[in-house]
């Protein structure tokens, strides 16, 4: 029972040094019903900051090479402001995140 509360906080915990891999690896690799769900819990709590990070560079390159030149001289504030804004929500979402899967850890472990 210690051995799968021990795999099932290491899924949660994972996001601070093997994010997205370790989860699916245990997933994969345990037997027991509650260690997979919690590792597939981890696994797309992991996920959640790589696919919106993915979806802003994406955006933010779109934006960047669609406007012309001269037009991007007159939008220049409200470019740099949407980057500030999009990578203060991105770092919200990831600390969001990251404070979650701590706290799951924790609730696994009692």
């Amino acid at each position: 029972m210690d051995q799968n509360k021990g795999l099932s906080a290491l899924g949660y915990l994972s996001f601070y040094f093997m994010p997205f891999i370790l989860p699916l690896i245990i997933f994969f690799v345990a037997k027991d019903d509650v260690v997979k769900h919690h590792n597939k819990r981890a696994f797309i709590s992991q996920l959640i900051p790589i696919i919106l990070g993915i979806i802003y560079m994406i955006l933010l390159f779109v934006f960047a090479f669609t406007t012309p030149s001269n037009a991007m001289l007159e939008v220049n504030y409200a470019f740099e402001s949407s980057i500030f804004i999009g990578f203060a929500i991105l770092a919200l979402i990831t600390f969001v995140v990251a404070i979650w899967n701590l706290v799951q850890a924790i609730k696994v472990l009692r």
